[in-house]
C-alpha cells in the first residue's frame, strides 16, 4: 500500500528537536503497559494538525493514510479517537509548563548559548 509522506518527516525532526514527546512524557507519565506514552501520541497528533487536520474521530484513518507508522513509529491502531482524548485530558493541566518548556530554547553545555541543539 502506497502511503503519504509529504511534509510528515520535516514536522517529525521538528517536534523532536523541540522535544515535544519527551516534555509531555515528563509531565505525564503512563503505566508501563501502555502502548504509546501520552508524548508519543501528542507528537502524531500534532503532526496531523500540520500535515492534514482530521476530526479526532478520524484521526485513525490519518495514520493509516500516511507513512505516520514509518515515520513516527506508531501502530495506526494506537492512535484511535479514545487513546487521543486520554493523551489531551493527561497533558490538559500540565498545557502551560508543556508550552513553555517547548518554547523555551535550551542551552548548549558546550557554548553557553541558548540555540536550539
Amino acid at each position: 500500500m502506497t502511503k503519504r509522506l509529504g511534509a510528515l518527516p520535516v514536522v517529525a525532526a521538528f517536534l523532536h528537536r523541540l522535544r515535544v514527546a519527551e516534555i509531555v512524557d515528563d509531565l505525564c507519565p503512563v503505566r508501563d503497559l501502555a502502548l504509546a506514552t501520552h508524548g508519543e501520541v501528542i507528537e502524531a497528533l500534532v503532526a496531523n494538525r500540520l500535515t492534514a487536520p482530521r476530526p479526532l474521530v478520524r484521526v485513525e484513518d490519518w495514520v493509516r493514510t500516511w507513512a505516520v507508522k514509518e515515520v513516527l513509529d506508531l501502530d495506526p491502531a494506537v492512535l484511535n479517537d479514545d487513546r487521543l482524548g486520554r493523551a489531551l485530558d493527561a497533558i490538559a493541566p500540565h498545557l502551560e509548563e508543556v508550552t513553555g518548556s517547548v518554547s523555551r530554547p535550551r542551552r548548549s553545555a558546550r557554548s553557553g548559548s541558548t540555540r536550539p541543539s
